[in-house]
């Protein structure tokens, strides 16, 4: 079938190519208009560009009938551009720097003359793009290594205005676990990486993990964050690292950087303390060395580029640790205990080499590969009994690789095609000695074990975990450009395959209320299973053209999306039996997406722009949409359990009765096919979800080399989804009356009858009335600074709402389903970076980020949109309106002695309850935020030269304000010791010396 699909999306390419001239994926343009010394337009100009970054030295067109013309896909550099006519004098003009993802604007004028006659034309370079209206912050390499990051991509791209991670990185110090990134009402799975225009995205979480890329082997790195054309499928981020090649001179570099843990500030504060944190999250010791070197194999022929990474980051974790010998780590909590703090230990070390190839005059050939080895020692969160439930991380193959062809055949007519591919093979496992024989004692005993009401999780890991994706992608396309047109096709294909496992000892976790066991969750453990990506195919066409002062974009993408869950088979388990199914064909869809924008030079001087963009996005994704209907995917269900004997182990077969002799669980309030079958089925008419992007923008040159943007971004997002259990019907619940120990006022709950307690059969679709969108405001600016100086930066200010009350079967899900109801309010960030040398070889590098308050959803934190999954691949079940202050309650649940408000004290609080557990929503979800952060960091360095080696001492401070601010709480339970226990806390100052070297 896949064959099938190729074969016929490789026709229809072809088809497109043959009918319409089609322009590539271009890095950057320069384009322009001649004219005489009268004002007329001249055809038939030559213009040449040169830079040392092009390994075929020069580049060059004609211009058109109308004067015009444009030079594509142009690496970042600087240049020269030479226009030349008989009969005209020649003009030069210099010290073009260019940047990445930018279309620059120069204008010739010639006057009569001899060719031999040239005239050299100084000036700033343009810093306004008066054709395109995509969104973009470009980072230099000079960025790259002088302003003081942690050196991954998110680290990066938490410099630029409007892109939100989703914990913010200081130092690295997330380096290890990376953070998701976010933009402009799209979630981080909508978030598209490249390497040199080609896809290296990794398919686990549904597109949103990436790989660990090695920064030393980038030019330039450029974040988009609105305005795609058709060249991508998802409307998010769109990451390019433009890969530095090596070069006809040998040329190398390092940068180093290390800090023992006595270098680092202490930023537990009182405030801190009484709101119940013992310790911050810390580090005992940084190090990272990145050693790059290129040049050229045969001069003019054939480049190299290799560069190594060696990365440790050891982080004592907040409020973790190693309780005394036989104690619960509850202990490590109370003032009288002292406990060691627990570690993670984290390393990445990784290669990389790239090879260019000039085959011929106008065809062009790289490759390359990223392998890396990461591993973590003890992943675990505040809470953590850091030798028990902590998890061991290893990479048994983590790999990105590239192939891509590019030839020029003729100034006109250019051709790009491409392989890439991404793995990121990895496994979660438990502590060395936890992991025990299927039924043995020890398998029932050592179990994950948490308390809901403490904030603690202990006994062992919560599951030993391997994930297996791997993607595959390739892509082609052809360019044809004259100067006032330019038509573009395409098309990319990309497919993989993701094999998972997960097994839990005891097939169960166990739940306690203040040390009291009340709750299981049941696993369907042992499960292997497998989803896989048969085709995601786009065939995408775009035109422009250039009538004077105005640019009109216009084109379309189709898409071919198909995934299924493979066949797969499990073995038996403890409340389950032994298991085969598949392959289940999930929905296959085709959709049509077009994109178009225009941009007006205002006065005609390349300074002014107004630009307007109205783009539609299918929503981007990979396994995900299969995986949520896979049999086998680990599934969950609570249930009662009352430790009758006493013995803390949760006893209880498949078919016992509740409460009788060894079976303390009540498999009772099990759903009826749970195991046997997945638990939610799709509709096949259900629509795959798309978003429309609205933006206008004015970018205006202030001064020489100083731009401001200014612009409204909007989105509004269709085919939302609902999950409706068609076994239960809004009849058979009863409402109860529940009075609020937050502030006294009454709540109505539902109770299901008892009859359907385990009545579950879920349809996932398409619900038309579901309602989301997006709106933004934002201003920024790029500065270029004197002595290669930068300086950039902004305001964001945005909000996304959501009404999803259109809920079936589940009454309880209606309450705050309308947003506009609940005072969610607009989150503004300020950021500013930048780097500069001062006098004498001294660089100054400085990054300044004030960010809103995250959203608290217990347990760790949310971005600003996608919180509640309705803009998600998958459905939420538990709470599909959001997080918030709730009361966890059960059946014996009594109001307190002085409760307020309309309540009996002593009485039971929900007395109709028939489920084990039940969080009653206090607060509207997304309302509650964490502290809002504010994060300093400098660095300074001298630049010397020693022989023909530059070198340059640096001084970094992360933080250097030493704030403790908390982007994270341990829950959201009310009435419990972890109810608002900051969870995360923003490291301490850190002070950082390093070392960078240039030959």
């Amino acid at each position: 079938m896949r064959t099938k699909v190729v074969a016929t999306s490789l026709f229809i390419a072809l088809a497109l190519v043959v009918l319409l001239p089609a322009a590539a994926r271009a890095q950057s343009s320069i384009a322009g208009s001649v004219k005489d010394t009268t004002g007329a337009v001249l055809p038939g100009v030559t213009v040449e560009a040169s830079s040392p970054v092009l390994i075929e030295k020069t580049r060059a067109v004609v211009t058109d009938e109308q004067g015009n013309y444009k030079i594509v896909d142009l690496r970042p550099g600087t240049y020269a551009l030479t226009f030349t006519l008989a009969g005209f004098a020649t003009v030069r003009r210099e010290g073009l720097e260019l940047p990445s993802n930018f279309t620059m604007t120069i204008n010739g004028d010639l006057k009569v003359g001899s060719l031999e006659e040239t005239l050299t034309v100084t000036g700033s370079s343009p810093v306004v793009d008066v054709q395109t209206a995509v969104k973009a912050q470009v980072l230099s390499r000079e960025v790259l290594d002088s302003v003081p990051t942690g050196r991954t991509i998110q680290g990066l791209g938490q410099l630029v205005t409007g892109i939100t991670l989703s914990t913010p990185d200081v130092g690295g110090t997330r380096a290890m676990q990376q953070t998701y990134m976010s933009a402009h009402g799209m979630i981080s799975s909508q978030v598209t990486v490249q390497v040199d225009g080609m896809l290296v995205n990794g398919v686990d979480v549904d597109g949103a993990v990436q790989n660990y890329f090695n920064s030393s082997m980038s030019q330039e790195m450029v974040y988009q964050t609105s305005g795609a054309m058709a060249d991508v499928s998802g409307g998010g981020i769109k990451l390019n690292m433009i890969p530095k090649d090596g070069g006809n001179r040998f040329n190398g570099s390092v940068n180093s950087g290390y800090q023992p843990r006595q270098w680092q500030g202490d930023n537990l504060t009182q405030d801190l303390k009484s709101r119940g944190l013992k310790a911050v999250g810390k580090i005992d010791k940084v190090y990272n060395v990145e050693v790059a070197q290129g040049g050229p194999i045969a001069r003019d022929k054939l480049w190299f580029f290799a560069s190594a990474r060696a990365f440790r980051v050891n982080v004592p974790i907040a409020d973790a640790f190693i309780p005394p010998a036989g104690q619960n780590v509850f202990v490590c909590q109370q003032a009288n205990v002292t406990c060691q703090q627990g570690v993670d230990d984290q390393s990445i070390n990784s290669a990389q080499g790239r090879l260019t190839w000039q085959i011929s005059a106008r065809n062009k050939f790289a490759v390359y590969i990223d392998k890396i080895n990461k591993n973590r020692g003890h992943a675990m969160t505040a809470g953590y009994d850091a030798n028990e439930s902590s998890i061991v991380w290893t990479s048994p193959l983590y790999m990105t690789g590239s192939a891509k062809l590019t030839s020029t055949v003729t100034n006109r007519l250019l051709l790009e095609a491409g392989y890439s591919t991404n793995y990121e093979r990895y496994n979660t496992l438990y502590q060395a000695g936890f992991d025990r024989p299927f039924r043995t004692p020890e398998w029932y005993s050592i179990v994950n074990k948490q308390d809901t009401s403490r904030g603690t999780e202990y006994g062992a890991g919560r599951t030993n975990q391997g994930m297996y994706p791997d993607r595959f992608n390739t892509q082609a396309s052809v360019s044809y450009v004259t100067g006032s047109h330019s038509y573009k096709v395409g098309f990319q294909d990309t497919w993989g395959t993701y094999k998972q496992f997960r097994g839990a000892n005891g097939d169960l976790r166990q739940f306690y209320q203040n040390g009291v066991p009340f709750q299981v969750q049941i696993l369907n453990t042992p499960v292997r299973f497998e989803d896989d990506l048969n085709a995601d195919i786009g065939l995408y066409g775009q035109d422009t053209w250039t009538f004077k002062r105005l640019t009109v974009s216009y084109g379309a993408r189709w898409e071919y999306f198909s995934s299924q869950v493979a066949q797969e088979a499990s073995g038996i388990g403890r409340f389950v039996g032994a298991r085969e199914f598949g392959p289940i064909k999930m929905p296959t869809w085709k959709s049509f997406s077009p994109r178009s924008s225009v941009v007006y030079d205002v006065f005609g001087n390349g300074k002014t722009a107004i630009k307007f963009g109205l783009s539609k996005y299918q929503q981007a994704g990979t396994m995900a949409f299969a995986n949520a209907y896979n049999p086998l995917a680990l599934t969950t269900a609570n249930v009662a359990w009352t430790d009758v004997n006493g013995d803390d182990i949760a006893q209880g077969e498949l078919g016992c009765v509740y409460l009788t002799p060894g079976c303390e669980i009540n498999l009772a309030q099990l759903p009826r096919n749970f195991g046997v079958a997945n638990l939610s089925v799709v509709d096949p008419n259900i629509k795959r979800m798309y978003n429309v992007e609205t933006n206008i923008q004015v970018q205006h040159e202030l001064f020489s080399g100083v731009s401001l943007n200014a612009g409204w971004f909007h989105r509004d997002y269709y085919n939302l989804r609902l999950r409706d259990n068609t076994a239960v019907r809004p009849s058979d619940f009863t409402a109860q009356q529940i009075v609020s120990p937050l502030d006294g006022q009454l709540i109505t709950v539902y109770n299901v009858s008892r009859d359907k307690v385990s009545a579950l059969s879920t349809v996932d679709r398409t619900a038309p009335d579901r309602k989301a969108w997006y709106n933004g405001f934002e201003a920024t600016f790029n500065a270029r600074l004197p002595r290669g100086g930068t300086l950039f930066g902004g305001y964001t200010t945005e909000r996304m709402l959501e009404v999803l009350c259109d809920e079936p079967s589940n009454p309880n899900f209606l309450l705050y389903c309308d947003q506009r109801n609940s005072g969610i309010p607009w989150r503004g960030q300020f950021k500013l970076a930048g780097t500069y040398q001062i006098k004498y070889g001294v660089q100054v590098g400085v990054s300044f980020q004030s960010l809103p308050g995250y959203i608290n959803a217990g347990a760790g934190t949310l971005p600003l949109y996608g919180f509640f999954g309705a803009t998600s691949s998958n459905v939420s079940s538990a709470v599909p309106n959001g997080a918030g202050t709730v009361w966890l309650i059960t059946p014996t649940t009594r109001y307190a002695a002085n409760c307020t408000g309309p309540c009996t004290p002593g009485a039971l609080v929900n007395p109709g309850m028939t489920v084990s557990s039940m969080s009653v929503p206090l607060v509207a979800p997304a309302t509650e935020l964490s502290d809002r952060v504010n994060q300093l960091d400098l660095n300074v360095g001298k630049w010397m030269k020693v022989s023909n080696i530059q070198i340059q001492p640096r001084l970094d401070v992360f933080n250097t304000l030493n704030r403790s601010d908390v982007v994270a709480v341990r829950s959201l339970n009310y009435l419990t010791s972890s109810y608002f226990q900051p969870a995360t806390v923003i490291q301490g100052r850190i002070v950082q010396v390093g070392l960078n070297m240039r030959w």
